[in-house]
């Protein structure tokens, strides 16, 4: 990107998503996806600039971080969805905790609003988007862990994630990349759709028709009793396969 051009999507320091609009005006058009989601009032990127910035632009998939993904899918073997969902989820968890600690006395929603648009910055509002909150709020679950009468969830997320369901070093692994696709400060990664084809791909590539019995466990099967965690994983994760079949979850 030269000195003139102006990128096609932005992300400013409150985590909301811009996106350049057509036109000879050249403004952005944003939307806030969390709470009530609205519309933000278009406007040049140099008022984004004085009025939300600093911004980043958003660009486009590293190799590496394909590889390093790819690589920690293999590791984790049939838990590498639970171990997808718990590093989502850990990622969203420090940037919430950031967010407090930087504006102590505000709402836990404002934090948690704060964190769910880092997560989500790179295309607000698409239906991706939207169900990657689902596989975060999935992996909640994992990392709070073992979930106890009396344990508090900071004592829990201490000892977690269930190692029935998430392969830690792989877990680390791909937090390490979300944590790079969110929060470095001169670049913003989307998160759902790229999660979506590396994870179809490898699948497909690795594992051919078989691929979301190799990489997910036997409560993240279609016509399991955990109904609302399959259909989120499956439906984003697996959407772009050469094997999904909605039918499988949405019949």
């Amino acid at each position: 990107m030269t000195d003139t051009e102006q990128p096609y999507r932005v992300v400013d320091s409150h985590n909301q998503g811009w996106l350049h609009e057509a036109g000879p005006e050249g403004l952005y058009r944003g939307f806030d996806p969390t709470g009530t989601p609205k519309l933000l009032e278009a406007r040049p990127l140099a008022d984004i600039v004085r009025e939300f910035g600093p911004v980043r632009p958003v660009l486009g998939l590293l190799d590496e971080d394909r590889e390093q993904l790819r690589a920690a899918l293999e590791t984790a073997g049939r838990k590498a969805i639970g171990s997808l969902a718990s590093a989502l989820e850990q990622v969203h968890h420090e940037i919430r905790a950031r967010a407090e600690a930087m504006e102590p006395g505000e709402k836990p929603s404002s934090s948690y609003y704060y964190a769910a648009r880092a997560m989500t910055a790179g295309r607000p509002g698409s239906w991706e988007s939207e169900r990657l909150q689902s596989v975060w709020i999935f992996g909640n679950g994992l990392n709070l862990w073992p979930n106890k009468a009396g344990k508090s969830a900071d004592e829990m997320r201490a000892t977690g994630p269930s190692p029935k369901r998430v392969h830690i070093g792989a877990r680390d692994e791909m937090a390490a990349v979300l944590r790079r696709w969110v929060d470095s400060p001169d670049r913003y990664t989307e998160v759902a759709e790229h999660l979506a084809a590396i994870v179809s791909a490898y699948a497909d590539e690795a594992h051919g028709p078989d691929g979301w019995a190799k990489i997910a466990d036997q409560w993240l099967q279609p016509g399991g009793l955990a109904q609302e965690d399959t259909a989120a994983c499956y439906g984003l994760l697996y959407s772009v396969s050469a094997h999904f079949n909605p039918d499988r979850v949405y019949a």
